[in-house]
């Protein structure tokens, strides 16, 4: 039986791929489950325009994000916030913080979004990692001061 994988499905294939299966397998789970369509002329010619469709959208969302990281390349956020004598903070700068001040500033990310290694604890200038889209990365400089 020849199948049209409609999601991925562990150790059998991919989403768009056109499988061989038995019989039974193919009728009595694929099929079921909404996980493959019956391989014909109509379904590859389906499948293909979505691949087309999806391979347009990804490659716009991509330029976008390109843009926006050029735009957060020029950007600079001051954080303010309590410390001791030495520049030691009383807390610690967090992926939250990061993103209150990136909302203010008018760019929505995630937290997840936000790679930091540890905690920022101290005052003074430091990078910060924003994945803005898979494999595309920005490299912003966050600027930690003493609150007044």
């Amino acid at each position: 039986m020849e199948l049209i994988l409609l999601k991925d499905v562990p150790n059998v294939g991919f989403k768009g791929e056109i499988i061989r299966v038995r019989e039974g397998f193919g009728r009595n789970f694929l099929l079921p489950r909404r996980l493959a369509v019956s391989s014909s002329q109509a379904s590859q010619l389906f499948i293909e325009k979505q691949k087309v469709r999806l391979a347009k959208r990804v490659a716009g969302e991509r330029a976008q994000a390109e843009k926006q990281v050029e735009q957060l390349k020029q950007l600079t956020i001051q954080i303010p916030s309590r410390s001791g004598d030495q520049g030691k903070l009383y807390g610690s700068i967090t992926a939250d913080h990061i993103c209150d001040a990136l909302s203010q500033k008018g760019y929505q990310f995630r937290k997840k979004q936000i790679r930091l290694k540890d905690a920022i604890r101290t005052l003074g200038v430091h990078p910060v990692t924003i994945e803005v889209y898979p494999q595309v990365k920005a490299t912003l400089s966050i600027e930690v001061v003493t609150e007044a």
